[in-house]
């Protein structure tokens, strides 16, 4: 027999077997098959040879772990033991992380078609039709370049999400002639059909698959495309909130950062931007749940502001906006830098800063296949290119570091969701994903957000597999989730260089977090009981249904390990810490770095600490702040 993508015979039995035992067919839904294989290696391709080879492995290495457990091979083993196995793995300390690493390939490779979204009366794929725009010729591919092109410009800017489009816009409507260097590529609405397969394949940096270690393996979600992780958010937008600001100040020993300091920066964003709160279309049933939850407990909650005035509500906003109504940094403040002559270079990694007599004067940077070199030649250097990517830039070239903080004090915005099943129809995926919060303890370091799970990420966020994971689905469509966006206790992850120049990230939850999340996921749950759910899910490993306060309480009671949650990450920040002095600091309250004059850092490196809320806001009006003053450098 010809299995797919060359697997042996033993791995493509050993593979399906894991698949169908995963996801068993429901009421609703189908369950997986052969088309699931085929997904599945499709998408492992993207991870290289290496990658295919050490699924397939530990695929096998699961069949044969079951003689230990079954003495049998897992895909001889009848669907009720196989079940009975996946379960009692999933408690296992050392089975539970390759299990929920394989599942959720699975899950996604499974959940992410056609037939699936069917189920739910949704269309899919989704993806309008791209607008004619005259900005696209100032757009070029570093494929296409001659090598050792050289080009001169005033400002070169690396990155193009809320730090550098911001920056390179400002300055080309101050006259300045400005370069952006892009890794990733241009994708415009065609591109955004909704597939969650195609946006981690093609969206995000590492294949969605990079992560930090420690007490906990937390995956940390970055864009890798022109607009950023702007292009593939959920668009909402905080301003930090003034007791954060205050912290900093303090901290710091300075205004600079001061809520009257920063006002008109924000201001200057939000009108941009058209910065407005969500209405009750878009936001749908999930507003009424979490208004009658939180009324009935004496809870302060709102509408979440976002910069996507004219959404649709399409429900697939961390897979690309479909619709453009999102004014993502690809959409608002890159085609208005174009309109006024700056030039975009996509699929081009910026590879060296060159530095002559302790000042930047260019970057060097490789076609991300083609390996063709160009040289941006500049008056002053403007990397931001993220929380991650940008130290590890630096590290790997021995630059700015002469504090020994450069990809030091790096915090997370740890987050965890909890969901509900309610009588009622909630349909999240035909919602926007955060339309509502609740921020009564966000003093306490707790905010509660929406989060309205497509069909094809519920599942991953689910930690079950089996009958238990197809009953869930099955119930989809009443199923309402919120998440908990947890202030860190510490500053104390870090970035360095791994093998082959990638980024290796360690971070470790402490108890004070681990309390956070807790306390959070049990008010989310608080609050769907008062709001009339049926039973409410924890999303942690092996976790049991809570059905009244009196599960509620012996939740509460819980002692629980930073490895027993499923954690989503999207807020990587304060990297490149920002202060007057350079013994301990790597940039001035300029963004120039201490060491090198002309090199500026404008990304979630230079956020002082975790803000509390969801940060891009933050990170654009502290790039608008730095445009102001890199413009002044240049006149």
């Amino acid at each position: 027999m010809q299995h797919p993508f060359l697997l042996t015979p033993e791995q493509y039995r050993a593979i399906l077997a894991l698949c169908r035992a995963m996801i068993p067919p429901g009421e609703r839904i189908p369950g997986a098959g052969p088309q699931t294989v085929i997904r599945l290696m499709a998408f492992m391709e993207d991870l290289g040879d290496a990658g295919s080879r050490i699924m397939s492995q530990a695929v096998v290495a699961l069949d044969w772990a079951a003689v230990l457990y079954a003495g049998k091979r897992f895909h001889a083993l009848d669907a009720d033991r196989q079940d009975e196995l996946l379960s009692t793995w999933e408690q296992s300390s050392t089975l539970r992380w390759p299990l929920f690493v394989l599942g959720n390939l699975i899950k996604v490779a499974h959940f992410d078609s056609t037939e699936l979204f069917g189920a739910y009366g949704v269309d899919w794929p989704k993806g309008g039709p791209p607008e004619p725009a005259r900005w696209l010729s100032q757009v070029e591919c570093g494929e296409q370049w001659e090598d050792d092109e050289e080009i001169e410009c005033d400002a070169v800017v690396v990155g193009t999400g809320p730090g550098g489009a911001i920056v390179g816009k400002e300055l080309a409507e101050q006259g300045h002639a400005v370069v952006f260097l892009e890794e990733g590529k241009l994708y415009r609405r065609d591109a955004f059909t909704g597939s969650a397969l195609q946006a981690t394949r093609h969206f995000y940096r590492g294949h969605g698959m990079v992560a930090s270690l420690g007490n906990a393996v937390v995956p940390v979600l970055m864009g890798r495309l022109v607009g950023g992780s702007t292009a593939i958010n959920t668009g909402t937008c905080f301003r930090t909130p003034p007791w954060i600001l205050d912290e900093w100040c303090e901290r710091q020993n300075s205004d600079e950062l001061s809520t009257e300091n920063m006002a008109r920066h924000f201001e200057r964003v939000e009108q941009e931007l058209d910065i407005r709160p969500n209405d009750d279309k878009t936001i749908g049933p999930m507003g009424g749940i979490v208004a009658r939850g939180a009324d009935k407990l004496g809870w302060s909650h709102f509408k979440i502001a976002r910069n996507a005035p004219d959404c649709d509500g399409q429900g697939c906003c961390d897979w690309g906006c479909p619709s453009g109504a999102r004014k993502s940094m690809d959409v608002s403040y890159i085609p208005k830098a174009l309109a006024r002559g700056a030039v975009l270079f996509t699929e081009t990694k910026a590879t060296r800063v060159v530095v002559e007599n302790g000042r930047a004067v260019g970057v060097v940077g490789e076609s991300v296949t083609q390996k063709r070199r160009v040289r941006v030649r500049a008056k002053v250097v403007v990397l931001a290119g993220g929380a991650v990517p940008t130290p590890v830039m630096l590290l790997g070239q021995g630059l700015g570091n002469r504090s020994g903080e450069l990809g030091r004090n790096l915090s997370i915005h740890p987050g965890v969701p909890a969901s509900a099943l309610f009588d009622e129809p909630v349909e999240v995926y035909k919602y926007i994903p955060q339309g509502v919060g609740v921020d009564q303890f966000h003093r306490d370091g707790i905010l509660l957000v929406g989060v309205g799970l497509d069909i094809n990420m519920a599942p991953n966020a689910f930690p079950g597999y089996g009958r238990r994971l197809t009953e869930f689905m099955d119930q989809y469509d009443r199923v309402a989730t919120l998440g908990v966006l947890a202030k860190d206790s510490t500053q104390n992850g870090r970035v360095r260089v791994g093998p082959g120049g990638s980024p290796l990230i360690t971070y470790w939850l402490q108890k004070q977090d681990l309390h956070r999340i807790r306390e959070g996921t049990a008010r989310i749950m608080e609050l769907f009981l008062a709001a009339g759910a049926r039973h409410c899910y924890p999303m942690g490993h092996a976790m049991p249904l809570v059905k009244n306060m009196d599960d509620l309480a012996r939740y509460r009671q819980r002692n629980v390990r930073a490895s027993d949650w499923t954690w989503t990450v999207f807020h990587p920040l304060g990297t490149a810490q920002m202060g007057h002095d350079p013994n301990t600091s790597v940039v001035s309250f300029d963004h120039e770095t201490h060491d090198v004059q002309n090199l500026f850092l404008v990304d979630g490196s230079t956020v002082p600490g975790p803000t509390a809320v969801n940060p891009q806001l933050t990170i654009m009006a502290m790039a608008n702040r730095a445009a102001e003053r890199i413009g002044q450098r240049l006149e």
